[in-house]
């Protein structure tokens, strides 16, 4: 689009990818959708005597794209159209935004995050695992290893300076062993560290996830990796794929042979939070369908109830329409809905879900969105749903925090399908105080530890020289997101600085 990719938006609207699958293309409304964000964004920056790229950085800027979003939904006006809607300021009223769309004091704690290590040998062992990386490199970056853009330091800056992240979950991509391992624990562990080093009084603002690959090689030798992790005391939770094994076949958490063996041996190292990776297919990993569904985690669920369960993604699946729930037809969401069902579990019990990449997909479509969230805070619970945003994946996860700050699920949705009203409280539950009860940590006490952090001091000064275009955008996705970005890296995966 010439000037307007110059221009760029605070969000990519249409389907968009954190690199685990393809996203479809971009439609035609889309693509309207976009230029009619930069036409209202011109204007209002016109109005203020700004240059017009810088708007698009600012709340703003944000603001414009949450209100034409509003617009696109309410077309025709329809019913359907009024689900959801973000409520914010005029563009023009940059103090009202920032207000608006700003810092709230929240407690935000980021239950999905991700980085790699660009010098360790998974780069030529593990050849799925570097194409599915190569899809988060930034389109942009200059360095003489690509790699490094979406390293420690990538991941520092993304979550702790560009955003108003407080605490954060880092996680593994699969891996069987530590030779083509990505992010290995001890490395993972090091990150740990530097972030804690940033705080006068030492205390760290990353929890760490282990992957268990059971399926792979000896039980036993997975059984004794698991408690060599958790004896560092740095353990927070495990993390599965059930849908990646040999020859693509899978297994279920409570498969006795399999998975029962894991969450048994987790219960016992006293690791109580189990993490599982559902409904998002990754490419090259033949992550298939019947071992993506979430029905053996609520299921085990049952056997555990000491232990705690997170369905990551909440199940949701690209390619699907989110509606009311349809238990005839459970996709997506509705099969974990489905799946709660089937095994009796009630509201704010043992099973968690968070909603990365699925609020990522779904805030450009507040329908599907107002669908989503409704289903989950009414029928998984209030307490139990989770924030998660699959950085740096997606880039800077703030525009994620700013929409979800302005967005609400209207009095027609509630009534019509017992959703509850996405109060400013319940946002607070979701952005971060329900993670701070699943890990026992203390909201207030954390905070206070973290004000004096070099992180919480530097963000005012990373903002400034981001907007005045002195470091990288804030608000830039980190790789591929787009369908033509996708398929574009996966047609060139063969790069000068790749081993041979």
């Amino acid at each position: 689009m010439g000037s307007e990719e110059d221009s760029r938006l605070p969000l990519v609207l249409g389907p968009v990818s954190n690199g685990e699958f393809m996203p479809g293309p971009a439609s035609a409304a889309d693509i309207r959708l976009a230029r009619t964000v930069i036409g209202r964004a011109a204007k209002a920056a016109d109005a203020l005597g700004m240059d017009r790229r810088l708007f698009l950085q600012t709340a703003g800027g944000m603001a414009a794209l949450l209100a034409t979003v509003n617009l696109a939904a309410c077309s025709g006006g329809t019913v359907a159209g009024l689900g959801g809607r973000y409520q914010t300021p005029p563009p023009e009223e940059l103090h009202g935004c920032e207000a608006a769309l700003g810092s709230k004091g929240e407690f935000i704690f980021d239950v999905h995050t991700h980085h790699v290590m660009p010098s360790l040998p998974w780069r030529q062992t593990a050849p799925n695992t570097l194409k599915l990386v190569l899809g988060m490199v930034p389109a942009d970056c200059t360095a003489a290893n690509p790699l490094t853009c979406v390293d420690r330091a990538a991941y520092l800056h993304d979550i702790f300076l560009a955003s108003d992240t407080t605490m954060a979950v880092l996680s593994d991509l699969p891996s069987t062993d530590a030779d083509n391992d990505p992010l290995p624990f001890n490395d993972a562990d090091d990150t740990w560290q530097l972030a804690a080093s940033l705080t006068r009084g030492g205390a760290s603002r990353l929890l760490l996830q282990n992957v268990v690959t059971p399926n792979f090689g000896s039980l036993p030798a997975r059984l004794e990796g698991m408690t060599r992790t958790a004896g560092t005391r740095r353990l927070s939770a495990f993390k599965v794929y059930t849908a990646w094994g040999p020859g693509g076949h899978g297994y279920d958490l409570d498969d006795p042979a399999v998975g029962l063996p894991v969450v048994q041996h987790a219960h016992d190292l006293g690791v109580n939070v189990l993490c599982a990776h559902k409904g998002l297919p990754l490419p090259y990993l033949n992550l298939q369908t019947l071992w993506n569904h979430p029905r053996d985690v609520v299921a085990v669920s049952r056997q555990f109830p000491g232990m705690q369960f997170v369905v990551y993604h909440s199940a949701w699946t690209p390619y699907h329409t989110e509606g009311p729930y349809n238990p005839a037809d459970p996709v997506g969401v509705d099969s974990l809905l489905t799946a709660l069902d089937k095994y009796g579990v009630p509201p704010n019990s043992n099973v968690w879900a968070d909603v990365a990449a699925m609020w990522r997909n779904l805030l450009p479509y507040p329908v599907q969105a107002a669908h989503a969230l409704g289903k989950l805070l009414s029928r998984l619970g209030e307490d139990r749903l989770l924030w998660g945003t699959d950085s740096v994946w997606y880039g800077p996860p703030q525009t994620q925090i700013m929409a979800f700050r302005a967005f609400h699920i209207s009095s027609e949705f509630q009534e019509r399908y017992g959703y509850p009203a996405l109060t400013d409280a319940i946002k607070a539950k979701v952005l971060g105080l329900n993670a701070a009860k699943l890990w026992g940590v203390d909201p207030d006490a954390t905070r206070c530890e973290l004000t004096t952090d070099m992180l919480e001091r530097s963000r005012p000064v990373a903002r400034v020289l981001a907007s005045e275009g002195e470091l990288p955008a804030a608000w830039v996705p980190r790789g591929a997101v787009t369908r033509g970005q996708m398929l574009h890296w996966l047609a060139h995966e063969r790069r000068p600085w790749l081993p041979a």
